[in-house]
């Protein structure tokens, strides 16, 4: 064996559970054995946990759109559908961007429209597809003409957007656009200001604390496409974290 892959081959055996130490003494093949058996007992009751969180959590995502369908706002009477999620409920990486547009609205999916094409393809570029991770927006229903969303309906989504981040429980954040970015960071400062820093977003409420990072949105890179080159090094500092961190 070449020297170089020493570690590897150490560090492959001991994920095992295989130890590198030489014992002295023979093994006892009954211990073995047991131990074989409460192995086998604590990964089938892994799997059953992991069954039930994610019961749990489909549990919740349907309660979760069932409050939003009966929330009192005026965006509903012109909008065609209510625009929840897509991707992977259970990603650890979760993408808010502000509201739905035409397509959005007409489909039911968010960032399905070309500024959607646009992310997919900026996200693409760091290894991430959208069946990776889990997008929805922090206003349910689409503004008028595309309009960006006013206060009042940013507020009245705004809870159950913080209830639903609390659902998914993702290990990082990406707020698409001034908006989303403002609202859920409490911030007053915009986009140019918020990209490009490390941040946390927390509720005290479920005593929640996720890191946090701000990109423009693919709907302003398209009428500002110089902006790319700075949405590009943004796009390398996540895909840094997400590597350092082991997320994916």
């Amino acid at each position: 064996m070449k020297v170089k892959n020493i570690k590897s081959f150490i560090e492959f055996y001991r994920f095992l559970g295989v130890t590198n130490c030489i014992s002295q003494k023979p093994r006892n093949k009954f211990a073995l054995k047991k131990n074989k058996k409460f192995k086998e007992f604590k990964e089938t009751s892994k799997i059953k946990e992991n069954e039930m969180t994610v019961l749990s959590k489909l549990d919740e995502l349907k309660k979760l759109k069932e409050e939003i369908n009966i929330l009192d706002c005026s965006l509903k009477e012109v909008a065609t559908n209510v625009v929840l999620s897509d991707g992977d409920y259970n990603s650890r990486i979760m993408i808010l961007g502000e509201a739905p547009g035409a397509k959005e609205d007409l489909l039911g999916k968010p960032f399905v429209g070309e500024a959607g094409q646009l992310l997919d393809k900026m996200l693409s570029f760091i290894g991430l597809s959208r069946k990776q991770l889990y997008i929805t927006n922090i206003v349910f229903w689409r503004p008028p003409g595309n309009r960006t969303p006013n206060d009042k309906e940013i507020s009245k989504c705004l809870l159950l957007t913080k209830k639903h981040i609390r659902i998914i429980n993702p290990q990082l954040l990406i707020f698409v656009g001034s908006i989303a970015a403002k609202s859920l960071l409490n911030s007053k400062e915009g986009i140019t200001k918020l990209r490009g820093q490390k941040h946390f977003y927390t509720d005290e409420d479920y005593n929640i604390r996720i890191p946090a990072r701000a990109i423009f949105h693919p709907a302003y890179l398209m009428r500002n496409p110089i902006e790319k080159k700075r949405t590009w090094d943004d796009l390398i500092e996540i895909d840094e974290f997400i590597r350092k961190e082991n997320i994916l």
